[in-house]
């Protein structure tokens, strides 16, 4: 029991880390809503976790927190600064935009590290816009306030995941354990700090045998809720498969298909369509790679692959032909 505790107690004091075993961070090539150009996002792994997953093993399609756990246990430490220089000297790339992924909260970084974190970002005078993520029970008047205040002019966008606007598929299917009046709370106070929110859409959930007809119209129903709510945009996350999830479970006994380009494709196009907002399509591969994930067949793959990518690149709707 003595060394189990102390086990423990290095676990909690462990700090993020820096590794070669690990790819810490990436760039998006990201399209300006407002000129269609391309530009660059780098996007940033924090191994910080989710204490929604550490409480109740998490929302059935993330298998993150298992390779948090892992990376945070095996490798040395370093802060979220020394992530943050470090990841950056990477690139020579021009960076536009950089975006946090933590797997999880952002605002569970202690209040002084991410206010070092943030700080540290008036040093890279290209970097136009931030965005982190958080689950919107943790957005605070005071703990926006003081992101903003480290920022500078920088533009700051928060991102939480809504995944459906049906309360039983968001928390019943998907595991949220988030109700409406509390993202509603989040949306308010962000907005009237002029902080542009993002809502994640999750795109066919976890349900036994859907079809991608059900999806859409699920997807269609939440998009039009977040913009009718004052998101400034939607990504449009596409079911895919990642071990260490329930979705996995699902997918492997065969009673789930990940969707089909023919649909996401549809899907975009009324999406657009309703001219509300910004609609981004996220890339169907993150952190840990997944197992299976959005395809037709062999032959017409390739020419989706290439559409979608320059959709997300320039975000020109014109694109989405096929």
């Amino acid at each position: 029991m003595e060394k189990r505790n102390e086990n423990k107690e290095i676990m909690n004091n462990m700090k993020p880390v820096i590794t070669d075993k690990y790819e810490m961070s990436y760039i998006r090539k990201m399209g300006n809503p407002k000129t269609h150009k391309t530009e660059n996002e780098l996007i940033i792994i924090l191994p910080v976790g989710c204490y929604w997953a550490k409480k109740t093993d998490g929302c059935s399609y993330c298998g993150y927190q298992t390779l948090v756990d892992e990376m945070r246990t095996t490798t040395a430490p370093y802060t979220y600064v020394e992530i943050l220089q470090t990841e950056i000297k990477k690139y020579a790339e021009n960076i536009d935009r950089i975006s946090f992924f933590v797997g999880g909260s952002f605002f569970e970084i202690p209040y002084k590290e991410r206010c070092e974190l943030i700080s540290e970002l008036n040093n890279y005078q290209n970097i136009k816009e931030v965005c982190i993520e958080t689950r919107p029970e943790l957005v605070t008047k005071e703990s926006i306030k003081d992101i903003l205040d480290c920022l500078g002019n920088k533009k700051l966008q928060i991102a939480f995941g809504v995944e459906s606007s049906n309360e039983y598929i968001r928390n019943q299917i998907h595991k949220k354990g988030l109700d409406e009046n509390t993202y509603i709370k989040a949306m308010n106070i962000l907005l009237d700090l002029n902080v542009h929110v993002l809502i994640y859409v999750f795109v066919k959930p976890p349900i036994p045998y859907i079809t991608d007809d059900e999806a859409i119209d699920d997807a269609m129903k939440t998009i039009k809720d977040s913009f009718d709510k004052g998101a400034y945009a939607v990504e449009l996350e596409c079911g895919y498969i990642v071990e260490n999830s329930d979705m996995y479970n699902l997918y492997k006994n065969g009673r789930y298909k990940p969707l089909s380009f023919w649909s996401i494709q549809k899907l975009l196009k009324n999406a657009i369509a309703l001219n509300r907002g910004i609609v981004r399509l996220a890339y169907f591969s993150d952190t840990p790679k997944p197992i299976a994930g959005p395809s037709n067949c062999e032959k017409c793959n390739d020419k989706f692959i290439k559409m979608f990518d320059e959709y997300r690149e320039t975000l020109d709707l014109s694109l989405i032909t096929i």
